[in-house]
């Protein structure tokens, strides 16, 4: 992440940011044991949105993305900085005993130091396909009193046993960073074993300075042949303005060092944000962006047989879809065995090169790419910023959540439950 933008995105400078990701110039930011349940603060209530007229949108090889439910998660209040939320993740739960098919969500709320409280993260729960939602608990930073739960959320469903926790807890990994954001950030580690209604913070997974130098930013978490894999961009590489490393650990508490995933020869390009998805026997596919000596942020991806293993010196390829489409900052992507014989692969950004109201599809495992109507779109130029994709257990139903136009100076997380055939 590109320091001068990471300075500007410091809650108050959000607004600015996310304009400027709608258009090919630099655009990456960061993102950005104690029990650390907390009395649930007052919100604007989640709402139900139905759009007008749910779309069904076409690829040139007949598959189809039906909306199926689209709903508001969260709308910013009045009293928060800049465009008041961001960065949504949302899971379905699968693992969890009569709580599966449960939906979770959380997003960053930029509400640092107002009503005399630190950041923390909200907790939303559906139980009903993602219709309605309501908030159940909040996660704040309690190892360090220093520092907040402030970005980069990640909810994440452990799907076998990890150390002494067993298959079903539910871990949310966040970056927590000083109140000026200028001496730490830290990558924390929450473990809930209730499904979300109460939290406990076990575990840092790497630590860095501020916003202006060395930081640790944006976790992706993977789990994997009994280890947990914690993905993140690193500013403090030896040798590199950032690069994409990750730690892995057997028991959620001890972590490995860091093993760089992307560093590029140019030790001034700056990979980031990053997000994995598994293409079935395929490989694995990474996608991120890279802010380098060009203009623009543009999105890169790598495809590897192992988690563990990506060639870090490679720099990687453009995603480019045909007409050459192209793609920019905070790549989210997932991959579903529905729509061929190579399933089909799809890729959300920022922007676009003429709007961001596209995906891309890939049909072919990442060889080729099609650009088709975006079913949450953002419009407003402060949107889009690391949506969020997740698929249930059969393939057959993605649920989307993307940060879209809100009204007035604020904006919102709304969500869509989107049916694939």
């Amino acid at each position: 992440m590109n320091p001068w933008i990471r300075s500007i995105v410091s809650i108050a400078g959000l607004l600015a940011l996310l304009t400027a990701c709608t258009h090919p110039t630099p655009a990456p930011s960061p993102s950005a044991a104690t029990t650390a349940q907390t009395t649930p603060q007052k919100d604007d209530p989640p709402m139900t949105t139905p759009s007008d007229t749910l779309p069904t949108i076409t690829a040139s090889n007949g598959t189809k993305l039906t909306v199926a439910v689209r709903s508001t998660l969260f709308s910013a209040p009045t009293n928060t900085w800049g465009i008041g939320t961001n960065y949504p993740t949302v899971i379905e739960l699968r693992h969890s005993g009569d709580a599966s098919g449960r939906l979770l969500a959380t997003f960053e709320v930029a509400d640092s130091g107002l009503a005399g409280r630190p950041t923390r993260f909200r907790i939303l729960e559906s139980r009903d396909g993602g219709e309605s939602w309501k908030k159940i608990s909040e996660v704040a930073e309690t190892i360090d009193p220093t520092i907040e739960a402030c970005w980069n959320p990640q909810l994440f469903e452990l799907s076998a046993p990890l150390g002494d926790l067993p298959e079903g807890t539910l871990l949310l990994a966040g970056v927590s960073i000083d109140p000026a954001q200028k001496v730490k950030s830290q990558i924390s580690l929450w473990k809930s074993a209730d499904h979300g209604e109460s939290w406990e913070q076990f575990s840092v997974v790497a630590t860095g300075k501020g916003v202006e130098d060395g930081g640790v930013w944006e976790p992706f978490l993977w789990q994997e042949d009994g280890k947990l894999f914690c993905f993140y961009s690193d500013e403090t590489l030896e040798g590199h303005d950032q690069a994409i490393v990750y730690r892995l650990t057997e028991n959620g508490k001890n972590w490995s060092e860091p093993i760089p995933v992307v560093a590029a020869d140019n030790p001034t390009w700056r990979p980031g944000m990053v997000s994995i998805t598994k293409m079935g026997d395929q490989g694995y596919l990474m996608a991120y962006e890279v802010f380098g000596d060009w203009d623009g942020c543009p999105i890169y991806y790598k495809i590897s047989d192992s988690i563990a293993d990506w060639n870090a010196s490679e720099i990687g390829t453009q995603l480019i879809g045909q007409g050459g489409y192209y793609f920019g900052s905070a790549p989210g992507c997932i991959w579903t065995p529905v729509g061929g014989e190579c399933g089909t692969l799809i890729v959300t950004a920022v922007y676009g090169k003429e709007n961001p109201n596209r995906i891309l599809l890939s049909f072919d495992c990442g060889k080729t790419f099609e650009a088709v109507k975006n079913p949450l779109p953002h419009t407003d130029g402060r949107g889009g910023y690391s949506a969020s994709l997740f698929l249930s257990a059969d393939g057959k139903t993605l649920y989307y959540a993307n940060n879209v136009d809100g009204k007035g100076e604020k904006s919102r997380i709304d969500f869509a439950r989107i049916g694939i055939e």
